[in-house]
């Protein structure tokens, strides 16, 4: 991730040196499309969305590609309004400029950058099925008001493109302003915005970029017993593991490593497999051990945990997507558990991000009959699909028996990854079809 990292510190500094890199980034047109990406998180959505796409576009001179602003990790801050600032140089450049998902009003944004270049288009990204958001959601609030449903409206109405990453969800929002909203409150008002899907893709080589230096972690590491004292592998600890303790592992067989990938936006889905969680650590005691990478369970506004009382795990605290592989690399799970409910929000905004990151370093998933994961998981060849809650304890039973089956399963993720889902000239044709 050494690029990603560079390109943050350019960002970040305000020295001669960033100043004329990101100037040189409007110097000359390419031959073909320039795009133009505002203000992108250091996190993992914006990864995949708009980090990712600028250093490859350009690496395989497909498109020219330039940022402006770079935020920084902001975990559950990350649709906080920010100023955005453009100039003409910038605009007059582009031929796409894309912004990320925000109730922020975009509209006279939009007609200033119209008004500068007049055949410039505009693509605006959603996250997430925001009409569907439960009450009990960290995001409710900011998104499902009355203004900010009409803002976010506005914004996917009044842009060229509107892009998400989940195949339901456009064919949702699509159908919701052909029908509903244009016989309503855009009657008679004239759009030509086209609601697309921009698939995914990862790349092997950026992310294993600078892990010459890690060392995965010991495979018999002992569990914490609470999360009083998480576990810390965030930047220079994740390069100092300790050894394996041989003659421990002797005595005491090695417990299958099970990680969960988190936030306070999953804490309803976590929540859900409480009587799960409870029931696996009673039965299968020290034979599992999770991990929680990036969230410790406790919800931000009601103090409530997720997970059941006296429920052991090892808690990972959140951190950049720099250091995220690099932590989810030194752990060496044997599985990634993704904790979800089967319900209309999950299946129109959930991403197959976790199925990507887990696959790139061969580890399998597990995870509920559901959309998306559902359309690439072969139960048992690439990944896990478990039928129902109670299949959970069942699979954990069956594969701390047979790791060799999970071994096979993440080795066979790995290579249905690099076939389908890898940037690569073959690939990378998929940005210039849907940017048309």
């Amino acid at each position: 991730m050494r690029q990603v990292l560079d390109l943050m510190n350019k960002f970040s500094k305000k020295d001669e040196e960033s100043i004329e890199f990101i100037n040189n980034q409007f110097l000359e047109p390419h031959f073909n499309k320039n795009i133009l990406f505002v203000n992108p998180q250091l996190n993992g959505r914006n990864f995949y969305k708009y980090i990712m796409p600028y250093i490859l576009l350009y690496e395989f001179d497909v498109m020219g590609t330039a940022i402006i602003g770079m935020d920084k990790f902001k975990p559950n801050n990350e649709y906080d309004f920010t100023n955005i600032p453009l100039y003409s140089k910038q605009i007059l450049w582009a031929d796409y400029i894309v912004f990320p998902f925000s109730a922020q009003n975009l509209s006279p944004l939009y007609e200033n950058i119209r008004y500068i270049n007049p055949e410039v288009k505009i693509v605006y990204n959603v996250d997430f099925n925001f009409y569907l958001l439960g009450k009990t959601h960290p995001l409710f609030d900011k998104f499902n008001n009355e203004e900010s449903i009409s803002i976010l409206e506005d914004n996917i109405f009044f842009a060229d493109l509107c892009l998400t990453t989940n195949q339901e969800l456009s064919k949702y929002l699509a159908e919701k302003f052909s029908k509903e909203l244009n016989e309503t409150k855009y009657k008679d008002i004239e759009s030509n915005v086209e609601i697309a899907t921009l698939p995914l893709l990862i790349d092997e080589q950026l992310i294993m970029e600078n892990f010459e230096n890690v060392k995965p972690a010991p495979k018999n590491s002992e569990l914490e017993k609470n999360i009083e004292n998480p576990t810390d592998i965030s930047n220079e600890n994740v390069e100092n593991q300790p050894k394996d303790e041989t003659e421990k592992a002797e005595e005491e067989p090695i417990p299958l490593k099970v990680g969960i990938i988190a936030s306070n936006y999953t804490w309803e889905d976590i929540s859900s497999y409480k009587e799960q969680f409870k029931e696996i650590q009673e039965k299968l005691g020290n034979k599992v051990v999770f991990y929680v990478l990036g969230y410790d369970g406790i919800d931000l506004k009601t103090n409530k945990n997720c997970f059941p009382t006296d429920f052991k795990f090892e808690y990972i605290k959140p951190c950049t997507i720099i250091h995220y592989f690099k932590q989810l690399y030194a752990l060496e799970l044997d599985l990634v558990f993704i904790p979800l409910r089967k319900n209309d929000f999950n299946e129109t905004s959930e991403n197959y991000n976790k199925f990507l990151e887990a696959g790139i370093f061969s580890i399998p998933v597990m995870v509920i009959d559901s959309f998306p994961y559902n359309q690439l998981i072969k139960d048992g060849e690439n990944g896990i699909i478990l039928k129902n809650k109670k299949d959970f304890l069942i699979k954990l039973e069956h594969y701390i028996q047979n790791k060799q089956e999970l071994v096979d399963i993440g080795i066979n993720a790995f290579n249905f990854i690099q076939d389908n889902f890898s940037y690569s000239e073959y690939t990378i044709g998929i940005f210039d079809d849907i940017l048309q």
